[in-house]
């Protein structure tokens, strides 16, 4: 978080370049679109054949910039963009992650979450869920890189201000969001969980308790059912989400611009759900489904119609364009 206010601390505060340059939102909202359209160009690059990809929307870049342009206009993002803050540069690093991820890639997955987490603590149940689709879609090998990565990451980036000043980190990650710091929060919408915490220390903890209830409700949906594209596992982050920011004891409408971002960039970049090669890689679940990459032997298995239909749908789509 300290990253994006260095130009303010360079430039000063006086002069056009500080006015321009200096400004943190500039810079919030560069990391923001950066990682919008980084993520956009990881799902449109298909992984050499090596999986068969099933969109959900049809593929176009003027869809994806007719979405995004409506949607910073919103009150959802615009409101944020002018008041600064690092709720639109975690959400550009979330759906970062969530791409990186549909196309198996779980290192880089694994740096984009470490910088996320590294900046706010909302993104840490990203974590769980991008290793879920990992090793739903690509094996519990990619999932457990991605996992370690992330962790790793995040630790070489917290751990030096942790063991500096333990006691301001804790008063900041955990006191604070559940308004229990010295300083009051200014999160002070009427959502269930503040409403309850207002009741004095009962209600602090039964607002505390339904919101680990509800965490672990979303924590055993990933084992049991996990995400296999980008729309699930933005669904499945953004009910998390949205759970923690209605239950949380200091919460506010703000964050549920977050969920808000991750359903719609999920249904609006073309991200489909990623088989694994018939051929063995990837998880269980993935050979067992019947999905197998566009042009791989069938190894005498006849495939399922709707995989007929998706090939021939795709040759279809080939020859039109060749010709």
């Amino acid at each position: 978080m300290a990253l994006l206010g260095i130009p303010r601390a360079l430039l000063g505060e006086h002069g056009w370049a500080a006015r321009y340059f200096g400004d943190a939102r500039v810079w919030c909202a560069a990391v923001f679109l950066s990682c919008l359209v980084a993520s956009r160009a990881v799902v449109r690059r298909r992984p050499g054949g090596s999986a068969h990809i099933r969109s959900h929307v049809p593929d176009g870049d003027g869809r994806f910039a007719a979405v995004t342009a409506v949607l910073i206009a919103s009150p959802v993002v615009a409101l944020p963009l002018c008041v600064s803050g690092v709720d639109l540069p975690l959400a550009g690093l979330c759906v970062l992650a969530i791409a990186f991820a549909v196309r198996g890639r779980p290192v880089a997955a694994g740096l984009v979450l470490a910088a996320a987490c590294s900046l706010k603590w909302t993104a840490w149940p990203a974590i769980p869920v991008v290793v879920a689709l990992l090793g739903c879609a690509w094996g519990a090998r990619h999932g457990l890189r991605c996992a370690g990565t992330a962790a790793a990451g995040t630790a070489l980036l917290i751990l030096p201000s942790a063991l500096l000043s333990p006691g301001p980190m804790a008063e900041q990650v955990l006191a604070f969001p559940t308004g229990q710091g010295e300083l009051a929060t200014p999160a002070t919408s009427p959502l269930p969980g503040r409403l309850l915490a207002e009741q004095g220390a009962t209600g602090w903890v039964v607002a505390v308790t339904l919101l680990l209830c509800g965490a672990s409700a979303v924590g055993l949906s990933l084992v049991l059912r996990p995400p296999r594209d980008a729309v699930g596992a933005a669904d499945r982050l953004a009910v998390g989400l949205s759970i923690a920011f209605l239950l949380a004891p200091a919460g506010r409408f703000g964050y549920l611009a977050l969920p808000v971002l991750l359903v719609v960039w999920a249904r609006s970049v073309g991200a489909g759900s990623v088989g694994a090669r018939w051929s063995g890689t990837g998880s269980a679940d993935a050979r067992s489904s019947g999905t197998r990459s566009v042009g791989a032997p069938s190894s005498g298995t006849e495939p399922a119609p709707q995989d007929r239909d998706a090939d021939a749908q795709l040759a279809t789509a080939g020859a039109g364009r060749r010709s």
